[in-house]
């Protein structure tokens, strides 16, 4: 994993594509030659002295070719909301790519991605990566709660990409959960392939996988979304316990991690 830089990036665009999640494209020649998927910006929302916490943001897109990296995020405080006024032509200033990111699927397997809500975000890179660049297949199942929620669908419109999508309230797609429509497709697995899982969202979305992928005995790659302050793992805020003992820090251990080596209860 190569050195974070640090940088003032050009903002090209920050729109808002749901209801209170943004979409922000940013200049970043650097950091989209390095980004891997599942790895996050840390970003500093006002120049003012508050808020003085920088906020973690996913990496939703890397375009190398034309030096643009996209972040989507949700408003949830002060922090955000400011974030989410910044116009195009002013300046992020950010910090990445950071944390260890998802390891890219065998070529004897098949990739399954789970996410909920905003833990969509990470997932639509590692999607795309694997669809364009591995030239491989790859199942994508996206849970909302209602039809207004959707986003991200556009990243997806790539040749070897299955897509679902639940809603809770069966607005649109699958009325249910992400996880209905994995156990599923495991009940009726013919793929001479074993399956791959890759998720990330809410706790009780990652607890669900967890129990699935274990009764299975099927390797799952799991994106924890936590709190951070620093985001180097000197503050040890972000912990989370390790099935091994002791405990990982999320910002520099992970985001990512196998389900089997961390407690999520």
């Amino acid at each position: 994993m190569r050195k974070p830089v640090v940088l003032m990036a050009p903002i090209v665009q920050n729109t808002e594509i749901a209801p209170g999640i943004y979409n922000m494209k940013l200049e970043a020649p650097d950091i989209a030659k390095t980004a891997e998927p599942g790895q996050f910006l840390h970003i500093r929302c006002s120049q003012a002295l508050a808020p003085l916490l920088r906020r973690p943001i996913s990496i939703a897109d890397a375009d190398e070719k034309n030096g643009r990296i996209d972040i989507i995020y949700r408003v949830v405080g002060e922090g955000t909301k400011l974030l989410s006024e910044k116009l195009p032509g002013e300046k992020a200033d950010i910090i990445g790519p950071l944390g260890n990111g998802f390891y890219m699927p065998p070529k004897d397997s098949y990739p399954i991605i789970i996410a909920g809500g905003i833990g969509t975000a990470p997932i639509l890179y590692l999607a795309k990566k694997i669809a364009l660049k591995s030239n491989s297949s790859a199942s994508v199942i996206l849970g909302f709660t209602t039809e207004s929620e959707i986003f991200g669908t556009d990243y997806l419109k790539c040749p070897g990409i299955n897509l679902s999508i639940t809603t809770d309230d069966g607005s649109f797609g699958y009325k249910g959960f992400p996880t209905d429509i994995l156990e599923n497709l495991l009940k009726s697995w013919k793929n001479a392939a074993p399956p791959i899982i890759y998720a990330c969202g809410p706790k009780p979305l990652l607890v669900k996988i967890k129990e699935i992928t274990q009764r299975e005995n099927i390797l799952a790659y799991l994106s924890l979304e936590q709190r951070m302050a620093c985001g180097v793992g000197a503050c040890l805020g972000c912990s989370v316990k390790s099935s091994f003992g002791g405990y990982k820090k999320v910002c520099k251990d992970g985001p990512v991690f196998k389900a089997c080596e961390v407690e999520l209860c």
